[in-house]
C-alpha cells in the first residue's frame, strides 16, 4: 500500500501552474520535523545535522486551487497522498530522479491572510477527488 500522511509547514512560496492541457497543479515543499527529543535535536543542530526533512508535494485541480488560496509559506498543513517517483534528463544530459507526494487530501491547519488570531485557527479539511494525471500532464 502506498499511503503517506504528513504534517508540517510550507517551506517556500506555493507554485500554482497549468499544464499544456490546461490542468492546474500546485507544487509545495513541506518542512516536516523529524520528531526528535529536545536533547537529540539540540545535539543534531550542534553537529550541523538536519532535524527537518523538506518534502516535495504536488496537488492537482480544485485541491491545488484551494491550497493556494487558503495556505502559504510558513503555514501548517496536513497532507495525505501517495509517493510518486520519476526521472527526467536534464539539460546537461544527466539523468535526474524525483520523489514527490501526490496529494489527494489536505487539511489546512492555519490560514494564510493577515496574521490575526482568526487566521491561525484550524480551517478544515479538503477531501476532494482528483483526476489521475497522465504522463503528458506531469511537468517534469
Amino acid at each position: 500500500m502506498n499511503n503517506v500522511i504528513l504534517t508540517g509547514r510550507i517551506a517556500k512560496d506555493l507554485e500554482l501552474r497549468y499544464t499544456q492541457n490546461g490542468k492546474v497543479y500546485c507544487r509545495l515543499t513541506l518542512a516536516v520535523d523529524r520528531g526528535m527529543s529536545k536533547e537529540k535535536k539540540q545535539e543534531a543542530e550542534a553537529k550541523g545535522q538536519p532535524t527537518v526533512d523538506f518534502i516535495n508535494c504536488v496537488a492537482w485541480n480544485k485541491l491545488a486551487e484551494t491550497i493556494n488560496k487558503y495556505s502559504g509559506k510558513g503555514r501548517k498543513i496536513l497532507v495525505e497522498g501517495s509517493i510518486q517517483t520519476g526521472s527526467f534528463t536534464a539539460e546537461d544530459g544527466s539523468k535526474r530522479y524525483t520523489t514527490d507526494i501526490l496529494v489527494n487530501r489536505a487539511e489546512i491547519l492555519e490560514f494564510a491572510n493577515n496574521n490575526t488570531a482568526e487566521d491561525t485557527q484550524p480551517f478544515g479539511q479538503f477531501d476532494l477527488p482528483y483526476e489521475e494525471a497522465t504522463n503528458e500532464d506531469i511537468p517534469f
